[in-house]
């Protein structure tokens, strides 16, 4: 199906003859073949008889290449390979000793080495809001997530990316640079919402429209997909962190503590509602005073965790009108009656498919699993990288 999928995108717009072929969903190059050179038959060296009289020329084995999938967002970052599928499904956090500027640890790992370590050790999230925001620690993170993986620059690793639809030029190149100091040999860029359209099995390749809003940590964005490509779309830098953010200034501001980053993730699902049904209910949780760092318990209520939604919420709510508003009419119709679906994990806020249905008038589905539907897209891509590798490229533009 997928190969379908770059065939059809091959076919949207050709210019410049047969070096670049670009629509606006995917970017596509010419194929060229990349082959390493294996002798056939792995022979062990005879006694008495050297390399160089054996009458076989310097050919030396190659190690196989290696497909990776790579999802990197502002709060959660997720890696596959063809050959063990999903690897790696932790926060985006980089441990680096500041002494001698190497990655300590990635992930889970990172905090709890930051915990045990002295305090050279520091923790640093290279991105905010779906962007890359230090190159140096970003190739970092990568290199650690490839040393995870096994992969190694030996592996001549083909890299498949997830890039937000509203990232710029610049941002696009950084996250490719980023990959190939990392080790990777070649790097292909995907748009998220069409890697999410794939991994939720909508018909991307046929003259019909599907809808799919994806909704992060760092960025959200919607997208009308038609025909390989995304015909009309919108984004915002806003998501679920921004919210968390949100969260402990009002902690902070109102009852004078703090907490850690799992129990505001914790709030916010728990008491959090976008139509604001969770009213009168309410949590003790353990935090910190401000200002003599004492523990406490106090009381958070629904109310103070659903006024820091609102803004984010109406934010998306516009973003997804603006989405479909500018969509052509025949597409419309096909929204209207398929409907549009919700990924990411801000997409399971409670009640928050509820509100998008109320204020668009579209049906509203969220997705399974909604936050591995990105990685899902970008591993079904991947499977068809042996053959079709080459129509992928860097989106750069």
């Amino acid at each position: 199906m997928h190969s379908r999928v770059v065939e059809d995108a091959g076919r949207g717009v050709r210019s410049g003859g047969a070096n670049c072929v670009r629509t606006q969903g995917v970017v596509a190059m010419e194929p060229t073949a990349r082959v390493a050179i294996v002798s056939e038959k792995h022979r062990p060296r005879q006694e008495g008889r050297s390399a160089r009289g054996s009458g076989v020329g310097a050919l030396t084995l190659s190690p196989m290449a290696v497909d990776v999938a790579l999802d990197i967002g502002t709060c959660m970052t997720r890696l596959a390979t063809s050959e063990q599928g999903l690897i790696f499904n932790e926060p985006t956090h980089v441990a680096v000793d500041t002494r001698s500027g190497q990655v300590v640890e990635v992930g889970y790992r990172a905090l709890e080495k930051v915990a045990q370590s002295s305090r050279h050790v520091s923790v640093f999230r290279p991105l905010s809001q779906g962007a890359t925001v230090d190159f140096d620690v970003t190739a970092r993170l990568m290199s650690g997530l490839f040393d995870r993986a096994g992969v190694s620059k030996l592996s001549r690793a083909r890299v498949l990316l997830s890039v937000p639809s509203l990232a710029t030029a610049i941002e696009r190149r950084a996250l490719r640079q980023a990959a190939v100091q990392a080790g990777a040999r070649e790097v292909s860029l995907v748009e998220a919402p069409l890697a999410a359209a794939i991994g939720l099995g909508l018909p991307v390749q046929d003259p019909v429209g599907s809808a799919v809003a994806l909704l992060g940590g760092g960025a959200s964005e919607v997208a009308i997909i038609s025909l390989g490509g995304i015909v009309t779309g919108a984004g915002r830098r806003v998501g679920g962190y921004d919210i968390d953010q949100t969260i402990a200034t009002l902690l902070r501001t109102n009852l004078g503590v703090v907490v850690s980053p799992a129990t505001l993730e914790s709030l916010k699902n728990r008491l959090g509602s976008a139509l604001n049904t969770t009213r009168g209910s309410s949590e003790l949780v353990l935090a910190r005073t401000v200002d003599a760092g004492q523990l406490v318990e106090v009381e958070v209520t629904a109310e103070l965790v659903n006024h820091a939604l609102y803004e984010v919420t109406s934010m998306v709510v516009r973003m997804v009108q603006d989405c479909l508003g500018d969509t052509p009419p025949d597409l419309s119709q096909d929204v209207s009656s398929m409907g549009l679906t919700l990924v990411g994990g801000l997409s399971q806020l409670n009640d928050f498919d509820s509100l998008v249905a109320e204020n668009t008038g579209v049906a509203i589905g969220v997705a399974y699993e909604p936050d591995l539907v990105v990685i899902k897209g970008l591993v079904m891509c991947m499977q068809e990288m042996s053959s079709l590798h080459a129509l992928f490229r860097n989106a750069d533009r």
